[in-house]
Order: structure tokens, then C-alpha cells, then sequence
């Protein structure tokens, strides 16, 4: 009798575990299930700017680009994180072939002049690769704008603005320049971001998912603009969603949810080394270079669309995006600053020689 009880408990503990084990054993399978990008693709002779490089899905990524031969620019947000990428990624890949520079995308300042850094140094630009993220409570950048918006998509905006020239000259119609933003599954959910939320003055609560949402939307935007405006001029837009991946993304989540999150990263999501494949897909395939502006998962094209992305909220995004760095006192494109400076020292020399004589 005693026997037939305990057998009972067993079974009453025992079965509710292991379904609950199977359960997560096939959500894990779900998420994880990886489409791999071709083992032998390379890009020897490419130089390929990976922001957010220092840590996570950005590491991994710089480090295969490396071991396939390119030229990779690691942006990384401190100095102290520049050198220790450095002598990671020489350790890792063995190469050499490879930069790190300081760049902090909560400075526009930062991001102008790492890019005028590059172009005055580097021979030439590839692909880019914006890659770097924040999700995180509410804060402000050095420029006063939300910290989402502002890292997520502003910073990455005015990246990708200043150095299209440089990608515009070595690209073409059968060997285009690339850009590939890494965006989010959620952001579907987002909504079309106004200009005082850019600036961070939101009415009520505010709600660190949705805007985080948002940011990755108008990062989506920004690929389909892209695409639009440099149409059969050698430059292709491609967004990226690679799944939930377990990096360091979720660390500012608290309460509760947060860790449920944490631990939910840890155990079922994906890899970096899974989640880089559709990256590697989008810079190196040529099946996707007529789908420009499209979003990608598991190096497949997704039918990704709203009734509200019109094509004038579209440039009406990308107009209001300009106008705030250019009232943030930034160029929104290289060498101007030098050109006056040089202009104007021309024209001291003129006076003074008139002087003289």
C-alpha cells in the first residue's frame, strides 16, 4: 500500500518536470534552429565598417570576417574597450588585417569625427554593418536626445549618411557596396517616432520596450530609404532580425521580467556564432542584391510590411532625422569644415599679400 502511494507521488512530481522539460527542450530547438550562411564565402580584398563591435553579436562577427579574409573597422564605445578587441580579435583570428577605433554613438561629435577619421585614412569602404544596441532605462545622450533613439538609430543614421560617398566610389551595379542594419523581431510593433520623442520629451510613463521597438523600426526605415535613394547606384540596404540571441542586451531588464528574460537568454536563445549567419548571408550573396530594402531572417527574406509605413512617412522620418543632427550643430557630410578653414586661410594670404605690395 505504502509502495502504490509513493509511486503515485512520484508520478505526480515526475511527469509535470518532464513535460515541462520537453516543452523547453522544443522551444530551444525552435529558436535555435540556424540556417547557416556558406562556409566558403569570403571577402578578401573588403573593408567592412561592424559597429558595437567590442562585445556580443558584434565580437563574433568581426572575428569570422577576419578568419574570411576582409579588412574589418571595429567601432567600440570606450578606449579601453578598443584595445582589449584589438587583442582579442588578433588572438582569436590571427590576423592582423583589422582596426579598432573609439567611437561613442551617444556623441554625435564622436561619430563625425570617427567617420572623417576613417575616410581621411582608409583606402576604401565596403559594407557596414550597423550592428551596436542599447535597451535600457530612460537617459539622454551627450546631444540631449533619448539614449535609445539616439544610440539605436541617430547615431547609426548620421554613420551611414557620412560615409556613403566613400562606399558610393568603390561600389557598382555587379559588385555593390553593402549596409546592413540589425534590427529586431519586435520591431513590427513599433511606431513611427516624432520629433519629440527623438528628443526624449514623451508624454506619460515611459515605456523602454516600446522604444526600443521603435528605434529598430526606424532603423528598418532607414534600410528601405536607402534602398530608394541609391537605386542602380552601386549601394544595397538590407535589414536584419537574428532571432533572440544571448548577449548582453537584456542586462539592464530589472524586477522579475528582467530575469526571467536573463535566464531565458542564457538557456534557449541563440548563439552569437548562430545569430551572425544571416549578416554574413546579406554581405555576401549575390541572390539578395535585387531584393535591396528588404529584411532578412535565417538568410531568407521575410514579407515584412505595415499600412502605415507610407513612403512619405518614410522621407518624412528620414527629412526630420537630418534636421535634428543638423539643429545638433553637425554636418551631415565630410571635409566641409576643412574646406572653409581652407578657404579662409586662402583668403588671409590674399590680403596680406595685397598688403604688402
Amino acid at each position: 500500500m505504502l509502495e502504490g502511494t509513493l509511486s503515485v507521488y512520484a508520478f505526480i512530481v515526475i511527469f509535470p518536470l518532464a513535460v515541462i522539460g520537453g516543452l523547453l527542450f522544443l522551444i530551444r530547438n525552435y529558436i535555435r534552429s540556424t540556417e547557416y550562411c556558406d562556409a566558403d564565402a569570403r571577402f578578401d580584398g573588403k573593408t567592412i565598417v561592424v559597429t558595437g563591435g567590442s562585445s556580443g553579436l558584434g565580437r563574433t562577427l568581426a572575428a569570422e570576417l577576419c578568419k574570411r579574409g576582409a579588412r574589418v573597422i571595429v567601432a567600440c564605445r570606450t578606449k579601453a574597450r578598443r584595445d582589449s578587441t584589438a587583442y582579442f580579435l588578433r588572438s582569436k583570428t590571427g590576423s592582423f588585417n583589422l582596426r579598432t577605433m573609439f567611437m561613442d554613438l551617444n556623441s554625435l561629435d564622436s561619430v563625425f569625427d570617427f567617420c572623417q577619421d576613417l575616410v581621411d585614412t582608409e583606402e576604401r569602404i565596403d559594407a557596414i554593418v550597423n550592428n551596436a544596441g542599447t535597451l535600457e532605462p530612460q537617459d539622454k545622450t551627450s546631444d540631449g536626445l533619448d539614449k535609445m533613439i539616439g544610440v539605436n538609430y541617430i547615431g547609426h543614421f548620421l554613420l551611414t549618411n557620412l560615409l556613403c560617398d566613400k562606399l558610393l566610389k568603390h561600389g557598382n551595379a555587379s559588385s555593390p557596396a553593402r549596409i546592413v542594419n540589425v534590427v529586431c523581431g519586435s520591431f513590427r510593433s513599433g511606431h513611427i517616432l516624432n520629433m519629440d520623442e527623438m528628443e526624449g520629451k514623451f508624454e506619460g510613463s515611459y515605456n523602454k520596450r516600446n522604444v526600443y521597438r521603435s528605434s529598430k523600426l526606424a532603423l528598418h526605415l532607414m534600410t528601405k530609404e536607402l534602398a530608394h535613394k541609391y537605386v542602380e547606384e552601386g549601394v544595397v540596404a538590407y535589414s536584419v532580425d537574428p532571432g533572440y540571441v544571448n548577449t548582453g542586451l537584456y542586462r539592464h531588464l530589472e524586477g522579475p521580467f528582467g530575469k526571467f528574460n536573463q535566464t531565458c537568454a542564457k538557456a534557449l536563445y541563440r548563439t552569437t556564432e548562430e545569430a551572425i549567419q544571416t549578416i554574413l548571408y546579406c554581405l555576401s550573396s549575390k541572390d539578395v542584391l535585387k531584393l535591396s530594402g528588404s529584411l532578412f531572417k535565417d538568410c531568407r527574406m521575410c514579407d515584412v510590411r505595415s499600412s502605415a509605413w507610407t513612403e512619405n512617412n518614410i522621407k518624412d522620418l528620414w527629412t526630420r532625422a537630418s534636421d535634428l543632427i543638423l539643429s545638433k550643430g553637425i554636418k551631415l557630410e565630410l571635409g566641409a569644415a576643412d574646406e572653409e578653414e581652407e578657404e579662409a586661410e586662402k583668403a588671409d594670404n590674399s590680403e596680406q599679400q595685397d598688403s604688402e605690395q
